[in-house]
């Protein structure tokens, strides 16, 4: 009998649903439609592998009085079975079947897990993966697995996401998400919402009521609200006697100046080691109150194929929708553990084709850069995790007319700097744990010499992005932090014209754009009347060689307690606010020459870069793109 045909029969679930990060029981019965020798494994995995990724816990056969106690028998028979449990980055357990004649075609299993803790992720058909192991012979996924759905209906709170920037009497929508503990969407949500605009600590203006009813998947957008004054605001939501409150709103009178956009551009789904499927993954994005956004599956032949990718553009172009909500193609390229490092590469045009590391003639950056290059100006390279052993990126291979940005910032840590000098963030691997005295992160195992600073220093113009690696694709640009181990997603901004392909994609190849773990900080950087991503020759403007007029704005809905201003990696001011706004003027008077660094490659420039590092309450962070000073002789 063909492997292909071997699966579950009679299969019965029970219970259909459990709730999100409660303790609950399983029951699975079933048959098979073959024999299972003596000395063969029968598998349950409930977490591991390309995608099945959540943070359940608790297997174990040894006392039935603890937590996720197991136990696999045979109905109206007997069987011996010896089991091992498997923790970490995969939850299952095997149970080796050791009757000597083995188990015939048809007995029926039950399996039993009690007072397991369900994982933190809603999910439709979160699925328990079965495999069967004969003697001598890898082990196979079983078709027909065991399904059920991890659910929610426990409110917690309310988010509000506003647009950033607005300009005076501009007529712009909020979006309401209520949430669970976990910030899943609490779809059953129903109450009375009154919405008020804040401004100050005092000035409070009721704008409307609303009456949600359990229809609106736990999702409301007002439409037509609009700012009659100047200056920053606050959308806050009373209910149930507690007050939500938005991120911040600046508005200005100047509507020719550029708006503030939030997205979200490295994550995967079901196309490749992701969760969701790809409607319900940009569905999520919208959900999310992103303005862009895009998946980006691997390059791998085995995992992401022609056809899916085609799949994928057509996606892309349904959801693309000026005005509304931005997309563009890209994909993940990773020559894994080679030393070549993981690259998004983003498409502005359709029809180049997707380069696979799987293939010689693209199996290094120096070769990928090489085949890139023709399409100059229409793709962008944005290096993931560059100093996260293994997958770090190694900058000798470099070129910056293609790689513009770089992902200071993803589930994988803070790639800026290393954690001997200071980096709270640090590049970490996974460690699945939980309990009051678990460990929360795996073990630093940064890559010398692969930090973004390190990029810096040779002269590289890179701006920063944050966010990436996303693989549950439920809410990209929430603070959640699945207790697995890696960091929380973060999610970047761009300073552009308008929400336009066009427009995004010019932002992006200007560095016009920042970085942050989560929350929507507005930052403003400039020297003189040059912004942030900005090149500044020093031959046009010769007065910038002695001095420096450096100012910045901060606005934040969470606690700004310090900020560093960096130049040529050097920390040259320390602000401690403890603030929620924050503006600094700085005038630094140091010589150009005596100051500035000799370019790796390009050997006849010299430069200087500054940008902005901002420490948050709750160990959050945000980091401006810098801006360089070049003088090329």
């Amino acid at each position: 009998m063909e492997e292909t045909h071997f699966e579950l029969q009679n299969l019965v679930v029970k219970p259909k649903n459990v709730k999100v990060r409660s303790f609950c029981d399983l029951s699975i019965s079933f048959s098979l439609n073959c024999d299972l020798p003596k000395d063969t494994w029968l598998v349950f995995r409930f977490r591991g592998g390309r995608n099945n990724k959540n943070d359940w816990y608790f297997l174990q056969t040894q006392d039935k009085n603890e937590n996720g106690y197991c136990k696999l028998k045979l109905l109206n028979e007997s069987a011996k079975f010896i089991s091992l449990v498997i923790t970490g980055k995969e939850l299952l357990i095997k149970f080796l079947i050791s009757e000597q004649n083995g188990i015939k075609q048809n007995s029926v299993f039950k399996f039993k897990v009690f007072n397991t803790l369900a994982q933190s992720l809603e999910e439709k058909n979160k699925k328990i993966e079965v495999f069967v192991g004969f003697p001598s012979k890898k082990p196979f996924q079983l078709e027909n697995r065991p399904t059920f759905n991890v659910i929610n209906d426990q409110f917690d709170h309310l988010t509000i996401i506003c647009p950033s920037s607005v300009a005076i009497n501009e007529d712009f929508r909020i979006l309401i998400r209520a949430e669970d503990k976990y910030k899943n969407l609490v779809k059953n949500f129903s109450g009375k919402l009154q919405l008020f605009e804040l401004k100050g600590d005092s000035n409070k203006h009721h704008i409307c009521d609303a009456h949600l009813n359990h229809d609106n998947s736990g999702i409301f957008r007002k439409e037509g609200l609009k700012f009659s004054d100047l200056g920053i605001f606050f959308i806050g939501v009373y209910f149930n006697n507690s007050i939500f409150i938005s991120n911040p709103i600046v508005c200005r009178e100047n509507v020719s100046k550029k708006k503030l956009y939030w997205g979200f551009i490295h994550g995967h789904t079901l196309k490749s080691d992701g969760m969701r499927e790809l409607d319900e993954y940009f569905t999520n994005l919208l959900n999310a109150g992103l303005d862009f956004g895009t998946s980006t599956e691997h390059d791998h032949l085995w995992e992401t194929n022609d056809k899916d990718f085609e799949e994928i553009r057509k996606k892309i172009k349904k959801y693309n929708k000026d005005g509304t909500f931005v997309s563009i193609f890209g994909y993940e390229w990773g020559s894994w553990y080679s030393g070549y490092g993981d690259i998004c590469i983003y498409y502005f045009d359709d029809n180049i084709p997707v380069l696979s590391s799987d293939l010689h003639r693209y199996s290094s950056t120096k070769k990928l850069i090489k085949n890139l290059r023709r399409y100059k100006d229409k793709v962008i390279m944005i290096a993931h995790h560059t100093a996260l052993r293994p997958g770090s990126r190694n900058w000798e291979y470099f070129d910056n007319s293609l790689e513009k940005l770089v992902e200071i910032y993803s589930t994988w840590g803070c790639q800026e700097y290393s954690f001997t000098h200071g980096n709270p963030l640090p590049p970490r691997y996974k460690f699945f744990s939980y309990g009051k005295y678990a460990r929360k992160r795996g073990a630093i195992i940064e890559k010398k010499n692969a930090f973004v600073s390190d990029a810096l220093i040779k002269g590289y113009k890179l701006g920063f992005t944050a966010g990436g690696d996303d693989h549950f694709g439920i809410y990209p640009s929430g603070s959640i932090d699945p207790d697995n181990g890696i960091y929380p997603p973060g999610i970047m901004a761009v300073w552009a014209e308008n929400l336009t392909k066009v427009s995004i994609w010019r932002a992006l190849n200007n560095r016009k754009c920042y970085g942050t773990t989560g929350p929507r900080v507005v930052i403003e950087f400039y020297i003189e009347t040059f912004f942030m991503g900005d090149i500044i020759d020093l031959k046009k403007n010769p007065h910038l060689k002695v001095r420096r007029n450096i100012h910045f704005s901060i606005i934040s809905l969470i606690t700004i307690e310090k900020v560093e201003l960096i130049r040529n990696n050097v920390v040259i001011k320390e602000y401690l606010p403890n603030l929620k706004q924050f503006d600094s003027n700085l005038i630094d008077l140091e010589d150009f020459n005596a100051l500035a660094l000799k370019h790796t490659v390009e050997k006849k420039e010299r430069f200087l870069f500054y940008y902005l590092r901002v420490f948050l309450l709750k160990n959050n962070m945000a980091w401006s793109s810098p801006i360089w000073l070049i003088n090329s002789s």
